[in-house]
């Protein structure tokens, strides 16, 4: 992709993912045009690995004991190494009929509700359908947390020139 088409992209992206109940059918199909395409997986697993911080106790002269803690972090692992385009502050996907939009550091966070969100439309046409969001679900067993995270329905597309 050229200079000028990241930088349109990014902007369409910017409007796609706006607070709004609706989205360009406009943008949508540029959007569709401009970004390459990859091949489709069937299935991808993203493992994330929550480490404890650490808290450290001492004495300090004139303030007597003090405690001291180290945020804990996050290690993650994808089955899915190929790298995604980066547009602006967006991680991109597209595989025919699908357009997978996330934030860039949405991996870091442990809850992926509201980090992600995919654009569907008609891989013969072209034409958009919906744009779904992502909805955690987690559940805890023992001392293991699991997860899964599902797209739900979130935008509908409307004819240009009509206010969202």
């Amino acid at each position: 992709m050229t200079l000028a088409e990241r930088l349109e992209a990014n902007a369409i992206l910017d409007r796609l993912v706006a607070d709004e109940p609706t989205f360009s059918v406009g943008d949508a199909r540029r959007l569709v045009a401009l970004l390459p395409m990859r091949k489709p997986r069937r299935f991808t697993v993203l493992v994330g690995l929550g480490l404890p911080g650490t808290k450290t106790r001492g004495q300090a002269a004139g303030h007597g004991e003090v405690e001291m803690e180290e945020p804990g972090e996050t290690k993650t692992w994808s089955s899915d190494p190929t790298p995604v385009l980066k547009i602006g502050g967006y991680a991109i996907t597209h595989v025919p009929g699908s357009i997978t939009i996330a934030l860039m550091w949405s991996q870091t966070k442990l809850d992926q509700s509201g980090q992600s969100c995919g654009l569907l439309y008609d891989t013969a046409t072209g034409e958009p359908r919906e744009m779904v969001i992502a909805r955690q679900v987690a559940w805890q067993v023992l001392i293991f947390m699991f997860a899964t995270t599902r797209y739900v329905p979130w935008k509908t597309p409307r004819q240009d020139g009509s206010a969202g």
